[in-house]
């Protein structure tokens, strides 16, 4: 049983923003940045999460996050709209200098793009936003789709498959009337001084968030989570984070989310910027929420990257077995995720990146070809 978030009118344009800061080293202009980013965005976003990066392999990391990121959510994409073009906001974003380290990618999608799904009736991401609506559509390869479908307006059209224009070098082949892209597994950590837009990024990428919280489990179902369900996750994020070109994945990054809900107002004594998260935050020693957020070059190979990789495989059917009917925790299990997933039109993105590290985020598209 899951729980879905879903909005009663159809013509609903909802925008998603991700606000980001890089501060390896983190010094007062690092923290006013970080300051002021939640000051604006607390005041027009209808949900404001704020995260803090970690390791993509889960383990301790030596030493404080390396960048902050917030997740902004508004219902409707004219208040975005008319934040952006806000004076105080104008005037943030053309002060910061080009070796900033801020960037943001905001989508604006229509309910026929996006999803969001719980496994408990909380609060998290959008569903905090228009609240959850019970469901039993769960349990099965394209239920995404099938969620997308239910869900027509007049933005997509009813045969749009989602497919992108683009396939990796890892798969020109079979298709040679696809563009090709190469994606980099990895990159030199170069800073790129300026302004960085996106000016022409594909239709179709798919932009995933997900999230997990542990704290407050019993005994039984957190030992599970750890000896069991944990590994698999780990051994997932690693295998997409590796194979990069092989599966589309234009950028993954983890976090650990700083739970205050509601989030403390700005400005407060109470938000200090440059604090760092415990990695183990649960007085059971579980970590407070672990979020995972990258994007695909569409839906076809988020699919298939689930599908075939042999541990998110066994991930999904543990699940299933663990809390659904007869499992060891299928009455009154505790564990909180939740999974959120949009289609992006190119149109419908805005991109820029200040002064940040090669391959942050979308970067990459930046130097594509118009050919």
């Amino acid at each position: 049983m899951v729980f879905l978030a879903t909005v009663e009118a159809k013509r609903i344009l909802l925008t998603i923003g991700q606000f980001g800061v890089q501060h390896a080293d983190f010094t007062e202009t690092k923290k006013s940045f970080v300051a002021t980013l939640y000051k604006l965005l607390s005041q027009s976003a209808d949900r404001l999460d704020h995260l803090q990066d970690e390791n993509l392999d889960g383990s301790q990391r030596a030493g404080p996050p390396t960048s902050t990121t917030f997740v902004a959510y508004w219902l409707h994409s004219s208040a975005y709209e008319a934040w952006k073009n806000s004076e105080p906001v104008k005037a943030f974003w053309a002060s910061l200098p080009d070796d900033a380290g801020v960037w943001r990618e905001v989508m604006t999608v229509p309910q026929s793009r996006f999803t969001h799904q719980s496994d408990q009736d909380q609060p998290s991401g959008f569903g905090a936003v228009v609240g959850l609506t019970q469901s039993s559509d769960e349990g099965y390869w394209g239920v995404n789709r099938h969620r997308l479908s239910m869900t027509p307006d007049e933005f997509t059209a009813p045969d749009d498959t989602f497919v992108s224009d683009y396939v990796t070098t890892a798969k020109a082949h079979p298709d040679p009337s696809k563009k090709v892209i190469e994606i980099p597994s990895t990159y030199g950590g170069k800073i790129r001084l300026g302004r960085v837009r996106i000016a022409n990024p594909p239709d179709n990428l798919a932009f995933f968030r997900d999230g997990q919280r542990l704290p407050g489990l019993p005994p039984a179902e957190l030992a599970t989570w750890r000896e069991k369900l944990s590994p698999l996750v780990r051994s997932w994020i690693d295998h997409l984070n590796t194979e990069r070109n092989k599966r589309g994945v234009l950028s993954i990054t983890t976090h650990i989310g700083r739970r205050r809900d509601p989030l403390p107002p700005i400005p407060s004594e109470e938000f200090d910027p440059a604090a760092e998260l415990g990695h183990e935050d649960g007085a059971d020693g579980s970590l407070p929420e672990t979020n995972q957020l990258g994007y695909f070059l569409d839906l076809a190979h988020f699919e298939l990257a689930g599908r075939s990789f042999k541990d998110h495989v066994t991930l999904v059917k543990s699940i299933l077995q663990l809390y659904g009917p007869g499992g060891a925790h299928g009455t009154g299990g505790k564990l909180f995720a939740f999974a959120e997933l949009a289609i992006v039109k190119g149109k419908d993105l805005d991109a820029e990146y200040i002064g940040c590290k090669e391959g942050t985020g979308l970067m990459l598209l930046a130097d594509l070809s118009d050919n």
